[in-house]
């Protein structure tokens, strides 16, 4: 489908890629290093968006996962399979890269499962990659592997979809737990400073607060 992704830059090393004509409305971001790149999340796999990825940058590129549901790793195995590069996802998502029930694809009448075997997170770490230590925090809730992605001196959070600037993540889904959303956007309500959210659907948002807000 032509036109199928709309790029958004934020700066120019880092871009929205976005799914706009599906009803999930996904987004993806591409961050460039100076010598290698981070892609979070790969979407639906409907459209080729390593073609993308391809005309946004030459550097090596990572993915990593905010989760392990059907619209966020449609294209994992296309991208990275491609590329020869690693997939990041959280230890308690990593059984939904290979059943579709797990990933709730099967609940939207669709088939996705990954190949790539994953980098296991545990929560808690800080990856260096792209130039950047990007701290990964565990915020299970929407999905028991979600998680978040801070990006260093305040340049914001990659939420996925455990915030959006209007809401949060649904917890209706077979591992998810409204009462652990709750501790996880708890946690990102105390981040410091206030800095942009990044979602993996809607627009972006704030969350965590100013030090002089106590």
């Amino acid at each position: 489908m032509e036109n199928w992704f709309t790029v958004e830059p934020i700066d120019s090393d880092t871009f929205i890629i976005s799914e706009y004509k599906h009803w999930e409305e996904t987004h993806c971001y591409l961050l460039c290093g100076t010598k290698k790149a981070l892609l979070i999340d790969t979407g639906l796999g409907i459209e080729n968006i390593k073609k993308v990825v391809e005309n946004l940058t030459a550097l090596p590129v990572s993915v990593l996962t905010t989760h392990a549901h059907w619209d966020h790793i449609g294209a994992v195995d296309a991208v990275c399979g491609h590329f020869g590069i690693p997939l990041y996802v959280h230890e308690a998502d990593a059984p939904k890269l290979t059943d579709s029930t797990k990933n709730v694809a099967r609940q939207f009448g669709c088939d996705v499962t990954v190949a790539t075997r994953p980098h296991l997170l545990h929560g808690g770490e800080t990856l260096f990659l792209a130039d950047m230590e990007i701290r990964v925090l565990h915020t299970p809730g929407h999905s028991a592997g979600s998680v978040c992605y801070l990006l260093p001196q305040g340049q914001g959070v990659l939420t996925g979809d455990t915030l959006f600037a209007h809401g949060y993540g649904r917890t209706d889904f077979a591992d998810g737990s409204f009462h652990e959303l709750k501790e996880s956007l708890r946690a990102l309500f105390h981040l410091s400073p206030r800095q942009v959210a990044y979602p993996g659907h809607e627009e972006a948002g704030t969350v965590g607060h100013d030090p002089a807000e106590g």
